[in-house]
């Protein structure tokens, strides 16, 4: 809790049993709710993270295997979000790539400019490999051509926002265009109150589950096809 704020942690985890414990011994006292999503893990995550339960009274450990083409990214997150109690979500990636630490700083912005969701922008940030650089930096024009929205990091994992505006959010892609999709909804449905931050993004604990050209093209296809046509149901699952 924060000057009066409570807050959740929401992660999508993948097979991240290596370090998942010393993840969430690193997190700040300041959550109130940990909410760890685990999608088709293979390896040891649900067992780890059943261990840390018992440790931890502020963890929990979801399960939700749906898939669109083995990718479930997005469901994990609105699984996560929709168990969430508390006022306000944090949202990142259990690889550790993000500064959730700086909450506290992000909420003072919020209070300050009157904004109900942050997307954590990573840049500009020479440490990011330039081909992911690249891929974004497309995608992002993309938007400001399609959507007439200057956007920096279209591809950030890192979100915060207030509980009660969720259902404003309109989330219905299971597979990683959650990620863009969750950006312009709080675009075009929470007009000011949405804006991007800075932050830096720190080194990630295994290995990326995704490969970027594949994900990228794919990015690129439904943001095009989203301008035109809007997703009013969730996504089907395999």
């Amino acid at each position: 809790m924060i000057d009066g704020h409570s807050v959740s942690l929401v992660m999508p985890c993948r097979n991240e049993s290596g370090h998942l414990a010393d993840l969430i011994e690193e997190i700040p006292d300041f959550y109130d709710e940990i909410i760890c999503v685990s999608n088709k893990s293979t390896d040891e995550t649900v067992q780890v993270g059943r261990q840390i339960e018992k440790k931890n009274k502020k963890f929990r450990l979801l399960i939700d295997n749906r898939s669109a083409k083995g990718i479930g990214y997005g469901f994990a997150h609105m699984t996560g979000i929709a168990a969430a109690k508390n006022e306000y979500i944090v949202c990142a990636d259990s690889d550790g790539t993000y500064p959730i630490e700086v909450f506290p700083q992000i909420l003072e912005q919020m209070n300050v400019r009157n904004l109900s969701f942050v997307s954590g922008s990573r840049y500009p940030d020479k440490e990011i490999p330039p081909k992911l650089q690249l891929g974004v930096k497309i995608l992002n024009y993309e938007i400001a051509l399609l959507y007439w929205f200057r956007i920096h990091d279209s591809l950030s994992g890192m979100w915060v926002f207030r509980r009660d505006i969720v259902p404003e959010l309109h989330l219905t892609e299971g597979d990683w265009n959650l990620s863009p999709q969750i950006k312009l909804n709080a675009h075009k449905y929470l007009g000011k109150q949405f804006a991007e931050i800075k932050i830096k993004q720190k080194h990630r604990h295994g290995e990326t589950k995704q490969s970027y050209f594949n994900t990228g093209m794919k990015h690129l296809i439904w943001i095009a096809k989203n301008r035109f046509i809007e997703p009013r149901n969730v996504q089907h699952a395999d």
